[in-house]
């Protein structure tokens, strides 16, 4: 494939991604720019994948933007696969400073920590001896 070829369909992808659902002229490349919108859009939304270790605390973000609104509780989800348990700190808000809740130790857990109108990533610090999902 050419050099033109390939920033083609990058500029395709681009669009199909910004347009969602738009058709695109060029039929070889029509696979592609179809499945990259919803590889991109899955990314956010899906478990990250995670190791902790037991002798010190691990921060980890999931590499998207979170947009808040006042009252809003951002969720937390963890659920160890391999190894015994973690223990999981969460970042929240409050009037717009963050603060690092504790949400406990365990094999999986689920809870809500205060976000407020704020952008920003989630972000985790973890310790254990686990191998574990996180969200």
């Amino acid at each position: 494939m050419s050099r033109k070829m390939t920033t083609g369909v990058v500029s395709l992808l681009s669009v199909a991604a910004l347009s969602a659902g738009t058709a695109t002229a060029n039929a070889h490349s029509a696979p592609a720019a179809a499945k990259a919108p919803a590889a991109a859009a899955a990314n956010c939304g899906d478990w990250n994948r995670a190791v902790a270790v037991p002798w010190k605390w691990q921060k980890l973000n999931d590499g998207c933007g979170h947009f808040g609104r006042g009252g809003l509780r951002m969720g937390y989800s963890w659920a160890v696969f391999k190894g015994t348990k973690v223990c999981v700190k969460a970042k929240g808000f409050v009037n717009g400073k963050d603060k690092w809740y504790d949400l406990g130790c365990g094999k999986s857990g689920s809870r809500t920590v205060p976000w407020g109108n704020v952008a920003a990533m989630k972000e985790i610090q973890v310790k254990g001896t686990a191998t574990f999902n996180w969200k």
